[in-house]
């Protein structure tokens, strides 16, 4: 039965039936959040789903709930507006734990990253700034696989997508009166298709990676990606199977021995992992893939150039009171410098709307010579 507080109705649903006529009742707009632990395990696993639909909060419990087709069914419409605050966390939940991408994402907090010079604000920060409400994030770290849950937990539940809807209003209209809502759905587009980490692509993460050769850089990618689907067949983190830095320097060794592993892993691993870790070793050997090598650091010049973009970046973010991030991010601004460097046009990610406030800025200093 639920509760009333403050005009709002709660309800706990921990049946499929409850399940089904809860989403039944949902309008066009809901407020969508998750609860998880992810401490021992590759996948996180999922220990509550918040949901708000005009005045009703509903806490799914997804220990016991077994038919998951008519939430499915309601995240995957176009057509159902789903406003999620810093949304990849929940979208690799969802992905994990559903096999689905929800469709028609709205993130809050990469859209106040539009209106204001706030990257990455909370929840918690910007239903205070929006609303004057103080939010308690006291139970952020609780155990949300206990049951029952506590009462702390629970308003901590409820209040994570009580306000949500309104934030989005506001932010869709702020947009909207600032001309940046095409600019916004153009990155929510790419944010909101999430795509589970191919395993064969792990070895360009490993630190120093650069420093490989092809064929070194070829085993790093076969033990990388056997270390990456044995971490999630077994669902345990990838550092509880082998480290990345002993992965670097099984790879540096031209024929893998019993004896070089004993000299880097404990004799569980060795045991457990040893013949599948000399096996894929030897699998990179025996096709002789070789592969490109990756980005060396960037030369002295070349950061002093990178150092220039990402200052006109920023100075133009600010004078659109937006955040610096959107336009002057690192790993955005030294991969238009690399593709730059290799084909003399910017990146796609400055193609865009970026292209249109600081496209003609990029290109002077990028065809400027050394």
């Amino acid at each position: 039965m639920p509760y009333r507080e403050d005009d709002i109705s709660i309800y706990w649903i921990d049946t499929d039936a409850e399940m089904a006529r809860a989403v039944q009742s949902w309008g066009t707009v809901i407020a969508l959040d998750t609860e998880f632990i992810r401490t021992n395990t590759f996948y996180p696993i999922p220990g509550l789903y918040q949901v708000a639909s005009g005045s009703a909060i509903f806490l799914i419990d997804p220990l016991v709930i077994e038919d998951w087709q008519p939430l499915k069914d309601y995240l995957q419409d176009p057509e159902t507006l789903k406003v999620v605050h810093a949304c990849q966390e929940d979208l690799e939940l969802i992905f994990a734990h559903l096999q689905i991408v929800p469709a028609n994402v709205f993130d809050t907090q990469l859209a106040n990253a539009y209106v204001s010079e706030d990257y990455s604000l909370s929840y918690a920060r910007l239903v205070e700034q929006n609303l004057g409400v103080q939010l308690d994030k006291q139970q952020t770290r609780s155990d949300w696989l206990q049951r029952p849950l506590s009462d702390d937990q629970l308003l901590y539940a409820v209040a994570d997508v009580v306000h949500l809807v309104k934030i989005y209003q506001h932010l869709q209209q702020t947009l909207h009166d600032k001309q940046r809502w095409t600019w916004f759905q153009e990155d929510m587009q790419q944010r909101c298709a999430y795509q589970e980490p191919q395993p064969q692509l792990y070895y360009r993460q490993v630190r120093r990676a650069w420093q490989l050769n092809p064929e070194q850089l070829a085993t790093l990618q076969k033990l990388c990606e056997w270390r990456e689907r044995i971490a999630r067949k077994l669902d345990r983190p990838r550092n509880r199977v082998v480290w990345d830095e002993h992965l670097f320097a099984f790879a540096q060794v031209r024929q893998l021995t019993e004896s070089t592993l004993n000299k880097y892993l404990p004799v569980a691993v060795v045991r457990r992992y040893g013949q599948d870790l000399l096996a894929a070793h030897g699998q990179a050997s025996a096709v002789e893939t070789v592969l490109q090598p990756l980005d060396r650091p960037l030369s002295p010049a070349q950061g002093a150039r990178l150092k220039v973009l990402r200052d006109v970046a920023k100075e133009a973010a600010l004078s659109l009171g937006m955040a610096p991030e959107l336009l002057a991010r690192k790993k955005d601004v030294e991969a238009c410098l690399r593709h730059f460097m290799r084909t003399g046009a910017l990146s796609e990610t400055y193609n865009g709307w970026r292209g249109d406030v600081v496209g003609t800025s990029f290109l002077e200093i990028l065809e400027t010579s050394e």
